[in-house]
């Protein structure tokens, strides 16, 4: 019973929770209105915001507990994974959900931008923490959404009009993300790190790593042109973790995607440019505290 639901399209979410898909691409979803439903552990191919009213689930992010209270905002991009897995009992959830498939964001400057924002380039197991005019905006904005889709879903101007309305909830985001983390905006450390971010999902989008092995921190220095130690250190400050263990994460999380979609381990240890499958198990349960096999097993 511990199946994990694969949300590859933004009706796959929307039907399963009983609501209406108002678009291919993107759809509203308001919990209030909706009968209970069973628990579920998702694997996202999509993009999220969830606004819940209530905080009595116990929600897990890939292995670990994931902190949110009654004013977060539960954010989840494609490759993420979090819920509560299904045993056999149902919830009535309260709030809010905008689901959205990267596909929406074809042709837009938002389309790169997007993975420059915190919410998506830290890892971390808490939501963002909302004040209370930061959440009934977002919540505003996304019954505008709701509303553009049922009346004007044929309008020419309808994915321009989203896709502003999505990026006003990410600047909103941002500055929640920027005070609970207490970064100053006049330090540029945390674009640093989105540039990091986005610097590895380049490095595999190229397939860089089939000609010269997994990333390094020295790679990324210098693709960002400072040092290793000077990386080394805006990744500590920002996120607690050292530079090389942040660019195992990124692997390690792409590496579940893959093993989650089919691939053996030899097959992502390939894919992901270790010399052997070994050296993937081993940075795997270093990073997981689980074996690739382990990992898959818990997933069944």
């Amino acid at each position: 019973m511990n199946d994990v639901r694969h949300i590859k399209q933004v009706a796959d979410y929307i039907l399963f929770v009983g609501s209406k898909v108002q678009h291919p691409l993107v759809s509203v979803v308001h919990f209030d209105e909706l009968p209970e439903v069973r628990h579920s552990f998702n694997h996202y191919e999509v993009y999220g915001f969830f606004i819940h009213e209530s905080n009595e689930i116990e929600l897990t992010l890939g292995k670990g507990q994931y902190h949110y209270t009654k004013d977060s905002l539960i954010c989840v991009q494609p490759g993420g994974m979090g819920g509560k897995h299904d045993d056999g009992n149902t919830v009535q959830l309260t709030g809010w959900a905008l689901l959205f498939h990267p596909t929406l964001l074809a042709g837009t400057s938002l389309e790169k931008s997007i993975r420059q924002y915190s919410v998506y380039s830290y890892p971390t197991n808490e939501a963002l923490t909302l004040d209370s005019y930061e959440r009934n905006i977002i919540v505003s904005i996304i019954r505008s959404i709701l509303y553009e889709l049922t009346e004007h879903r044929n309008d020419s101007e309808l994915k321009s009009i989203i896709v502003n309305y999505i990026e006003l909830i990410l600047n909103y985001s941002q500055r929640a993300f920027n005070r609970q983390h207490h970064v100053h905006p006049n330090v540029n450390n945390n674009d640093r790190i989105a540039q990091l971010y986005s610097l590895l999902n380049k490095y595999y989008d190229g397939e860089l790593q089939l000609e010269h092995g997994l990333p390094t921190v020295a790679y990324c220095a210098d693709q960002l042109h400072i040092t290793p130690n000077y990386l080394g250190d805006i990744v500590k400050e920002g996120t607690g973790s050292s530079a090389l263990n942040y660019i195992h994460r990124f692997i390690i999380s792409k590496a579940k995607n893959l093993l989650l979609n089919g691939e053996s381990i030899s097959e992502t240890a390939y894919k992901l440019g270790f010399e052997y499958p070994q050296h993937l198990s081993r940075m795997f349960k270093r990073i997981e505290t689980l074996s690739p096999t382990e990992f898959m097993d818990s997933q069944k």
